[in-house]
């Protein structure tokens, strides 16, 4: 699955308030939102799930990244609102991502054939769970109350609630929402280095802080010169990738366990802990200094950044 690489802005003229141009965002993102739920309720497919999952993200994302100019403290409560969308297909997305692993054929041992054949129907009863629960979500009334209070937000109140302080043009509050964003990560950064335990969720703050960097340098790019702003996302996308991948495997580990406590079949039991469980930790073990060392490189960046975001 991949991401939209931006946000389409070719309606917006760079001379337009920085207000304006955040409302014209967050509603096409809206409309995006609306569409995607649409296709989700008429169509089984993964990759349009995937879609509206990442409009709902940029929009979460944007909310709280600009929460500061909100007067009134009304962004954050619709950005707590919309999470709930995001929050209902995070375990199918984390079970879409085992079931690939499980299915790949160079797990699939001869010995352990028929668990294997009862591990992925077990993982195929867990995602109709999921996939109904879904369903049953988004054509609740809550969710129709919850798109319809943000969209009337946008329309009659968000002019009034947001300030526009010394910010009349968008890339002056770009450029200080962005280098801010990657403050955050640097010293997320520096204190992984001085931590032994809990690294994981230091490395799963990481990559959300990641994510939403990603997120800006995508929306905003237009402001910027084009080669320098693609380079910049190349190498986002590649420290989201690793970082991605060691969180896929923590998220795999905890569904596998949860499912080892509950499961009758000893064979499956065995088979999960000797084959999959173990791999998973030799894994995690071995791509933590490998990580801890990309991290490194990106702090090397920060003159980069400050050139383009500060003035």
């Amino acid at each position: 699955m991949t991401e939209c690489p931006e946000i389409s802005v070719k309606k917006i003229s760079q001379k337009e308030s920085a207000v304006f141009v955040l409302r014209n965002i967050f509603e096409d993102l809206l409309s995006d939102i609306y569409a995607y739920r649409e296709r989700v309720l008429k169509e089984d497919d993964n990759e349009v799930l995937h879609q509206l999952r990442i409009s709902v993200r940029r929009s979460v994302v944007l909310m709280g990244e600009f929460s500061f100019i909100d007067r009134n403290g009304k962004l954050l409560e619709h950005r707590k609102a919309l999470k709930t969308l995001i929050s209902i297909s995070n375990t199918k997305r984390d079970l879409d991502v085992l079931y690939g692993w499980v299915s790949n054929p160079n797990t699939e041992a001869s010995y352990y054939n028929e668990a294997l054949i009862l591990l992925k129907k077990r993982l195929e009863e867990m995602l109709q769970k999921e996939h109904t629960a879904i369903i049953n979500c988004l054509q609740s009334q809550t969710s129709t109350d919850i798109l319809k209070s943000w969209k009337v937000y946008l329309s009659h109140n968000y002019q009034t609630n947001i300030a526009n302080d010394g910010y009349d043009g968008m890339e002056k509050l770009a450029n200080k929402v962005i280098f801010r964003r990657f403050v955050k990560i640097k010293k997320k950064i520096n204190i992984l280095d001085r931590k032994s335990k809990g690294m994981e969720e230091i490395l799963h703050a990481l990559r959300i802080s990641f994510k939403k960097l990603r997120y800006l340098l995508e929306t905003f790019g237009y402001l910027y010169r084009k080669k320098k702003i693609h380079k910049l996302l190349k190498e986002m996308k590649e420290f989201q990738n690793i970082l991605g991948a060691f969180h896929d495997s923590y998220q795999q580990q905890m569904i596998l366990e949860a499912l080892i406590q509950n499961e009758k079949d000893g064979r499956l039991r065995v088979f999960i802990t000797t084959t999959f469980l173990s791999d998973l930790k030799k894994y995690q073990k071995k791509e933590i200094m490998k990580i801890q060392k990309q991290l490194k490189k990106f702090l090397k960046k920060e003159k980069i950044y400050k050139k383009l975001f500060v003035y």
